[in-house]
């Protein structure tokens, strides 16, 4: 599952996590490079405050506030919530997304303004963008990497720091019908093995979309997050940045009930 990137930004994106043997980086495969960053960065559970700004030409039209939840379960996959606390349009919108394995996973929104239920998100609308941002509903879930094929390419450099260059692939039909992405070129740092960049390539097989991680601290040694992320559509020059205000890794931040369809409708979620 790839979660690191993403969440903690987008992306929410971090890989489900299993051992990796301990050979000398140049051996190392894309499938193995990608291991080692989810054993280093993978968390259980996580609760994030944020701050949105969207952009285009680089002046912020609209500026937000929200919350996104984590947690890992018994069976290793995991869920996600993530609630907007403000502007007053966006307030209340919840995204419920429950992994899968060997499926697609589950996720639904949640419009109060509109609707005492919650709508469920289906196929190809996982490709469109997720509530006017330059993040469409599939890249706020994680992946399993039984979906993709990841082939490594050859090393490269982001600003002084070396980088391994993995490029990921639908491995299926089943998963070409659903992702809006032909493939996707990860840049993960050789030191700390934290996601730096993600390029985006469309179903034509344009390069689309670019998202940067900047700042990572330790959060939990060694697990890594960006203090802020930026997710840039290169076509219309529009982004979404997502700036970290505070998190909690604490156990009573993040509780299984939360990401339960009755937890939302009862409004405890909101603030």
């Amino acid at each position: 599952m790839l979660k690191q990137a993403l969440f903690g930004a987008l992306s929410f994106l971090v890989l489900s996590s299993s051992q990796v043997p301990v050979f000398a980086q140049e051996d190392l495969t894309g499938r193995q490079i990608m291991d080692e960053s989810s054993n280093r960065h993978d968390l259980p559970r996580e609760y994030e405050e944020l701050d949105m700004n969207l952009a285009e030409d680089g002046a912020i039209f609209e500026e937000r506030e929200l919350r996104r939840f984590s947690l890992e379960g018994d069976d290793g996959l995991f869920k996600y919530l993530t609630v907007f606390d403000a502007p007053a349009g966006v307030e209340g919108v919840a995204l419920l997304s429950w992994q899968n394995k060997g499926r697609s996973d589950d996720q639904w929104t949640y419009l109060p303004a509109v609707s005492r239920k919650l709508k469920r998100t289906a196929g190809s609308s996982k490709r469109k963008p997720f509530l006017g941002t330059d993040f469409t509903y599939e890249d706020m879930t994680s992946d399993d990497r039984d979906d993709f094929t990841y082939e490594r390419l050859e090393d490269s450099e982001i600003d002084g720091e070396q980088t391994f260059v993995v490029k990921a692939t639908p491995a299926n039909k089943e998963v070409s019908r659903e992702t809006g992405y032909a493939w996707r070129i990860f840049n993960v740092s050789k030191e700390t093995y934290f996601i730096i960049k993600v390029d985006f390539y469309d179903r034509r097989e344009n390069h689309s979309k670019v998202q940067m991680n900047y700042e990572p601290e330790v959060v939990a040694d060694p697990a890594m997050r960006p203090k802020r992320t930026v997710m840039t559509t290169l076509e219309s020059n529009t982004s979404t940045e997502m700036i970290i205000k505070s998190r909690s890794l604490e156990e009573d931040a993040v509780d299984e009930s939360m990401f339960e369809h009755r937890w939302i409708k009862t409004g405890r979620y909101m603030r």
